[in-house]
Protein backbone atom coordinates (compact mmCIF):
# COMPACT_ATOMS: atom_id res chain seq x y z
CA UNK A 1 0.00 0.00 0.00
CA UNK A 2 1.50 3.60 -0.87
CA UNK A 3 -0.10 7.04 -0.41
CA UNK A 4 -0.90 9.35 -3.41
CA UNK A 5 -0.66 12.31 -1.16
CA UNK A 6 0.27 11.51 2.42
CA UNK A 7 -0.40 9.52 5.83
CA UNK A 8 -4.14 9.45 6.53
CA UNK A 9 -6.86 9.43 9.26
CA UNK A 10 -8.55 6.15 9.65
CA UNK A 11 -10.17 3.81 11.78
CA UNK A 12 -12.28 0.72 10.67
CA UNK A 13 -15.96 0.86 10.58
CA UNK A 14 -16.78 -0.77 13.26
CA UNK A 15 -14.62 1.30 15.70
CA UNK A 16 -16.11 4.40 14.37
CA UNK A 17 -19.32 4.91 15.72
CA UNK A 18 -18.24 8.13 17.65
CA UNK A 19 -17.84 10.13 14.65
CA UNK A 20 -13.95 11.21 15.78
CA UNK A 21 -11.37 10.72 13.83
CA UNK A 22 -8.06 12.43 15.21
CA UNK A 23 -7.27 10.37 17.96
CA UNK A 24 -3.63 9.44 19.15
CA UNK A 25 -2.18 8.16 22.44
CA UNK A 26 0.86 9.97 24.36
CA UNK A 27 3.03 7.93 26.63
CA UNK A 28 6.10 9.66 28.24
CA UNK A 29 9.83 8.19 28.11
CA UNK A 30 11.56 9.22 31.60
CA UNK A 31 15.01 9.35 32.32
CA UNK A 32 16.15 8.10 36.38
CA UNK A 33 15.62 11.01 37.29
CA UNK A 34 12.55 11.92 35.86
CA UNK A 35 12.59 13.91 33.40
CA UNK A 36 10.80 12.98 29.79
CA UNK A 37 13.28 11.83 27.22
CA UNK A 38 10.16 10.92 24.75
CA UNK A 39 6.80 10.01 24.04
CA UNK A 40 5.16 6.92 22.32
CA UNK A 41 2.42 7.41 20.25
CA UNK A 42 -0.22 4.99 20.36
CA UNK A 43 -3.22 4.23 18.22
CA UNK A 44 -6.72 4.61 19.86
CA UNK A 45 -10.25 4.53 18.29
CA UNK A 46 -12.89 6.18 19.68
CA UNK A 47 -14.57 4.53 22.87
CA UNK A 48 -11.53 2.50 22.88
CA UNK A 49 -9.08 2.87 25.80
CA UNK A 50 -6.69 0.02 23.93
CA UNK A 51 -7.00 -2.26 21.39
CA UNK A 52 -5.28 -5.63 20.23
CA UNK A 53 -3.56 -4.29 17.34
CA UNK A 54 -0.64 -6.43 17.30
CA UNK A 55 -2.86 -9.18 16.73
CA UNK A 56 -3.97 -7.22 13.55
CA UNK A 57 -2.99 -8.44 10.03
CA UNK A 58 -0.21 -6.51 8.59
CA UNK A 59 -2.10 -4.10 6.32
CA UNK A 60 -4.26 -3.48 9.05
CA UNK A 61 -1.77 -2.86 11.40
CA UNK A 62 -0.07 -0.91 8.50
CA UNK A 63 -2.85 1.89 8.32
CA UNK A 64 -2.79 1.99 12.32
CA UNK A 65 0.73 3.69 11.91
CA UNK A 66 -0.40 5.85 8.96
CA UNK A 67 -3.50 7.33 11.27
CA UNK A 68 -0.88 7.81 14.18
CA UNK A 69 1.55 9.85 11.35
CA UNK A 70 -1.34 11.61 10.18
CA UNK A 71 -2.68 12.29 13.61
CA UNK A 72 0.36 13.71 15.31
CA UNK A 73 2.39 15.09 12.34
CA UNK A 74 0.39 16.09 8.80
CA UNK A 75 -2.27 17.60 9.56
CA UNK A 76 -2.60 18.33 13.61
CA UNK A 77 -0.58 20.23 15.89
CA UNK A 78 3.07 18.24 16.54
CA UNK A 79 2.23 16.65 19.81
CA UNK A 80 5.67 15.22 21.34
CA UNK A 81 7.91 18.18 20.82
CA UNK A 82 10.42 18.90 21.44
CA UNK A 83 11.29 15.33 22.06
CA UNK A 84 11.49 12.32 20.24
CA UNK A 85 8.43 10.31 19.11
CA UNK A 86 8.26 6.49 18.97
CA UNK A 87 6.13 5.24 16.40
CA UNK A 88 5.46 1.34 15.90
CA UNK A 89 6.23 0.23 12.55
CA UNK A 90 5.45 -3.15 10.75
CA UNK A 91 7.93 -4.64 7.78
CA UNK A 92 5.47 -4.15 5.31
CA UNK A 93 5.33 -0.33 6.03
CA UNK A 94 9.14 0.09 6.35
CA UNK A 95 9.80 -2.04 3.00
CA UNK A 96 6.78 -0.59 1.09
CA UNK A 97 6.27 3.36 2.08
CA UNK A 98 8.89 6.49 2.02
CA UNK A 99 8.79 7.05 5.40
CA UNK A 100 11.37 10.17 5.55
CA UNK A 101 7.83 11.56 3.00
CA UNK A 102 6.10 11.01 5.68
CA UNK A 103 7.47 12.14 9.25
CA UNK A 104 10.68 14.25 10.29
CA UNK A 105 13.67 11.33 10.36
CA UNK A 106 15.11 13.99 13.15
CA UNK A 107 12.02 13.52 15.43
CA UNK A 108 11.15 10.09 14.76
CA UNK A 109 12.55 6.87 16.91
CA UNK A 110 11.05 3.77 14.49
CA UNK A 111 9.69 1.33 16.96
CA UNK A 112 10.07 -2.39 14.84
CA UNK A 113 7.61 -4.53 15.66
CA UNK A 114 7.94 -7.93 17.11
CA UNK A 115 6.23 -9.38 14.55
CA UNK A 116 8.70 -7.81 12.29
CA UNK A 117 10.73 -10.81 10.53
CA UNK A 118 14.53 -9.49 9.79
CA UNK A 119 16.16 -10.75 7.04
CA UNK A 120 18.83 -9.01 4.54
CA UNK A 121 16.02 -6.62 3.32
CA UNK A 122 15.10 -5.50 6.42
CA UNK A 123 18.16 -4.75 7.87
CA UNK A 124 18.66 -3.08 4.55
CA UNK A 125 16.21 -0.83 4.89
CA UNK A 126 16.66 0.20 8.57
CA UNK A 127 20.46 0.66 7.59
CA UNK A 128 18.83 2.93 4.82
CA UNK A 129 16.85 4.61 7.41
CA UNK A 130 19.04 5.28 9.94
CA UNK A 131 21.47 6.99 7.33
CA UNK A 132 18.78 9.38 6.33
CA UNK A 133 18.45 10.23 10.02
CA UNK A 134 15.97 8.03 11.75
CA UNK A 135 17.25 5.89 14.82
CA UNK A 136 15.17 2.85 15.51
CA UNK A 137 13.92 1.27 18.41
CA UNK A 138 13.55 -3.04 18.59
CA UNK A 139 10.28 -2.70 20.41
CA UNK A 140 9.05 -5.60 22.72
CA UNK A 141 12.70 -7.52 22.95
CA UNK A 142 12.22 -11.00 23.47
CA UNK A 143 16.03 -12.15 22.64
CA UNK A 144 14.48 -14.02 19.47
CA UNK A 145 16.62 -14.63 17.13
CA UNK A 146 15.23 -12.08 14.69
CA UNK A 147 15.33 -9.52 17.45
CA UNK A 148 19.11 -10.60 18.11
CA UNK A 149 20.21 -9.90 14.76
CA UNK A 150 19.14 -6.40 14.49
CA UNK A 151 20.97 -5.36 17.51
CA UNK A 152 23.89 -3.98 15.73
CA UNK A 153 21.30 -1.40 14.12
CA UNK A 154 19.60 -0.58 17.62
CA UNK A 155 19.90 2.81 18.69
CA UNK A 156 17.11 1.59 21.58
CA UNK A 157 15.42 -1.97 23.01
CA UNK A 158 12.52 -1.77 25.35
CA UNK A 159 11.96 -4.50 27.17
CA UNK A 160 8.56 -5.44 28.62
CA UNK A 161 8.82 -5.98 32.49
CA UNK A 162 6.24 -8.72 31.84
CA UNK A 163 9.21 -10.19 29.49
CA UNK A 164 11.50 -9.58 32.28
CA UNK A 165 9.55 -11.67 34.67
CA UNK A 166 9.55 -14.59 32.72
CA UNK A 167 13.01 -14.61 31.20
CA UNK A 168 14.80 -12.91 33.95
CA UNK A 169 18.07 -11.14 33.88
CA UNK A 170 19.58 -12.60 31.21
CA UNK A 171 16.79 -11.26 29.29
CA UNK A 172 18.69 -7.47 30.16
CA UNK A 173 21.94 -8.99 29.16
CA UNK A 174 21.06 -9.84 25.48
CA UNK A 175 19.64 -6.80 25.06
CA UNK A 176 22.82 -4.84 26.17
CA UNK A 177 24.92 -6.76 23.60
CA UNK A 178 24.72 -4.18 20.85
CA UNK A 179 25.40 -0.94 22.95
CA UNK A 180 21.82 0.17 22.38
CA UNK A 181 20.09 2.53 24.93
CA UNK A 182 17.69 0.31 27.33
CA UNK A 183 14.11 1.16 27.97
CA UNK A 184 11.95 -0.68 30.28
CA UNK A 185 8.36 -1.01 30.06
CA UNK A 186 5.90 -1.73 31.78
CA UNK A 187 7.03 0.09 34.74
CA UNK A 188 3.90 0.17 37.01
CA UNK A 189 5.03 0.88 40.41
CA UNK A 190 8.03 1.73 42.85
CA UNK A 191 8.88 -1.78 43.28
CA UNK A 192 9.40 -2.53 39.33
CA UNK A 193 11.30 0.65 39.06
CA UNK A 194 13.62 -0.31 42.01
CA UNK A 195 14.19 -3.38 40.04
CA UNK A 196 14.97 -2.33 36.63
CA UNK A 197 17.18 0.61 37.73
CA UNK A 198 19.10 -2.40 39.53
CA UNK A 199 19.44 -3.75 36.44
CA UNK A 200 20.63 -0.88 34.79
CA UNK A 201 18.48 0.23 32.47
CA UNK A 202 18.56 3.51 31.17
CA UNK A 203 14.78 5.13 30.18
CA UNK A 204 11.66 3.85 31.79
CA UNK A 205 7.84 4.10 30.25
CA UNK A 206 5.02 3.11 32.34
CA UNK A 207 2.15 3.78 35.27
CA UNK A 208 4.35 4.71 37.54
CA UNK A 209 5.68 7.88 35.24
CA UNK A 210 2.48 8.54 33.03
CA UNK A 211 -0.40 6.90 31.84
CA UNK A 212 -1.48 7.36 28.29
CA UNK A 213 -2.86 10.84 27.26
CA UNK A 214 -5.47 10.81 25.01
CA UNK A 215 -5.30 13.62 21.92
CA UNK A 216 -8.33 14.19 19.62
CA UNK A 217 -8.56 17.56 17.49
CA UNK A 218 -9.86 20.73 18.77
CA UNK A 219 -10.20 18.52 22.71
CA UNK A 220 -8.07 18.93 25.62
CA UNK A 221 -5.52 15.64 26.47
CA UNK A 222 -7.75 12.81 28.33
CA UNK A 223 -6.41 10.42 30.88
CA UNK A 224 -6.80 6.73 30.51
Amino acid sequence: MTFATGPRLWHPPHLSRHGSTAIVGRQGIFSRAGEVRGHELLYRAPGHDSLPIDMWPPRLQDRATEHVIAAAFWRDPDITAPHPAFINFTRTYLLDHDVAHHCDPARVVIEVVESAFADVALAARLSELRREGFRVAIDDFAATESQLSLLPLADYVKVDFRDLVRKGPALVDAARRGGATLIAERVEDAEILSACEDLGFDMFQGWWFERVMVHERGEDPVLV
